[in-house]
């Protein structure tokens, strides 16, 4: 799974530690023991007679000859990925591609595209794994997955990481959830200054969506007033239609066995979050990913579609 470019192994192992931050972190994303990492690190820092990391608070930092071997690494791996790609040519795709993915893409543009791609590529097999960031791009440093979809929020790495190859897929439009007793859950659209009042739930405090909510309403010109924490889609839902309290929702959630109300949102700019796709630097050509890709690109245009159908 990992170590696949041929780079000496502890260099790799100071790759995810520049990653992920700390050496306990990189030791858990690789499933190694915390003490054997640093060992291994201070072994090639021993044999190359330089220091590679220093204590930063809790944290470590990369010292210049620290940063310098992870650039070559960096660069290496897109190498490597670009090689493989260029020898991975064939008429018959064949092969695996694992896609790491949060959960409503799963539900709405995964799930959807498996049996059309097994059509139309018989021997492509794909994998899904659901996850959030950061753990899903560390799935693709570790090279667990081929293909990551994530929501732009903390946690995901800034365009110009040189480690991947990052584009928009589309922008998910964000609704408002309210029960189905609520005089404004008949409307077309809905702003979200008039909810400013309500009683409201929401993601607890480090959960995926937590600060997207409290960054949409304050952008309304309010803060919540939050009674209840919660963030699994079916659990929100019950929630808003027994206690009469309002959220936010991805429009691709499947919140459609709820009698509470999906309500589109109005206002300029009209709420919505991003979704990108991300593969390691080097790999985004490769025709088995191309072919994944093309069809969830595929998918999007699909529900766009029946959205505005609808």
């Amino acid at each position: 799974m990992y170590f696949e470019c041929m780079l000496d192994r502890r260099l790799e192992l100071l790759r995810m530690v520049a990653h992920v931050g700390t050496v306990t972190a990189a030791a858990n994303a690789l499933y190694r023991s915390p003490s054997g990492v640093s060992r291994q690190i201070q072994e090639l820092a021993n044999e190359l007679g330089v220091e590679l990391l220093k204590p930063e608070g809790r944290r470590v930092k990369l010292t210049p000859e620290g940063r310098a071997l992870v650039n070559y690494a960096d660069a290496a791996h897109q190498r490597w990925e670009e090689t493989r790609s260029t020898l991975r040519v064939s008429d018959e795709l064949a092969g695996q591609v694992t896609v790491v993915a949060h959960p409503s893409a799963v539900t709405t543009l995964f799930a959807p595209t498996i049996d059309k791609l097994a059509t139309r590529h018989p021997g492509l097999k794909l994998k899904i794994i659901e996850d959030q960031p950061p753990k899903n791009f560390h799935r693709l440093i570790t090279t667990e997955a081929d293909i990551c979809l994530a929501v732009v929020e903390e946690g995901v790495p800034n365009r110009s990481d040189p480690r991947f190859a990052q584009v928009e897929l589309t922008r998910e439009p964000i609704d408002a959830l309210l029960p189905s007793s609520h005089e404004l859950a008949s409307e077309g659209v809905l702003n979200l200054r008039n909810l400013a009042d309500e009683q409201w739930i929401i993601p607890a405090q480090g959960q995926a969506g937590h600060d997207e909510v409290l960054t949409a309403c304050r952008s309304a010109g309010f803060t919540p007033s939050v009674v209840h924490y919660a963030r699994e889609w079916s659990t929100v839902a019950a929630l808003v239609q027994t206690t009469g309290a309002v959220s936010l929702t991805s429009r691709f959630a499947p919140t459609q066995s709820s009698e509470a109300i999906a309500v589109p949102l109005g206002g300029d700019p009209v709420p919505s979050r991003q979704l990108i796709l991300t593969t390691r630097a080097g790999a985004e050509q490769g025709a088995p990913i191309t072919a994944v890709a093309d069809a969830l690109s595929s998918q999007v245009k699909n529900v766009t579609r029946e959205e505005r159908d609808h």
